[in-house]
């Protein structure tokens, strides 16, 4: 938003829906600040190892908030970019918490595009099940291409903090049997690198 507008102006454009006809989404401010409360409870706090334990590849915790929120027709891009630097933040505060022994753990949120509601705090615990999930090439039942040089975050306008990378793949299935064809953009950011 332009520093200009009044505090009026802004929520007003933040309880705009993205497409005509819908109502006006009186439930986000709510929804945000109980986004950026779970995102500071981060701060300070890991996953007890015992917790992390009983996920032998990948801990998760999905992005806490009504779909209404992130999801067309309902949402509109400033909600999507809010929560998103939510989803950013508290990974960035996982990074900062983390714990020597517990090092080869890859911090990470995975942010889902179009369907933002998919998006979650990740933990990997298990290298290769990280590599499957992010290096070009095959992908349980499609594939995965690099989406580089795009960057979501410039896209979006998105503050990357210290120590957060961003790296992104498109997920591609092809159409079997009583399903379409679908994609998914998916956006990581947080230990991402090599």
């Amino acid at each position: 938003m332009s520093p200009g507008r009044s505090a009026k102006a802004r929520r007003e454009a933040l309880l705009r829906p993205a497409e005509r006809g819908q109502g006006k989404l009186r439930f986000a401010p709510r929804g945000l600040r109980y986004l950026q409360r779970w995102s500071e409870g981060f701060a300070g706090r890991f996953p007890s190892a015992e917790e992390i334990a009983e996920h032998p590849r990948y801990w998760n915790n999905k992005i806490p908030v009504e779909s209404r929120l992130v999801e067309a027709p309902t949402t509109n891009p400033q909600l999507q970019r809010e929560c998103a630097q939510y989803l950013i933040n508290a990974c960035a505060h996982l990074i900062a918490a983390k714990p020597a022994e517990l090092a080869h753990v890859r911090v990470t949120c995975l942010i889902t595009l179009p369907h933002m509601f998919g998006s979650e705090i990740c933990l990997y615990l298990d290298e290769d099940y990280y590599r499957g999930h992010t290096v070009p090439g095959p992908y349980d039942h499609g594939r995965l291409r690099s989406l580089q040089p795009r960057s979501l975050a410039r896209e979006w306008n998105l503050t990357l903090p210290p120590g957060v990378g961003e790296w992104g793949v498109a997920a591609e299935y092809p159409a079997v049997e009583g399903y379409d064809e679908w994609y998914s953009d998916l956006w990581y950011f947080g230990e991402v690198g090599a």
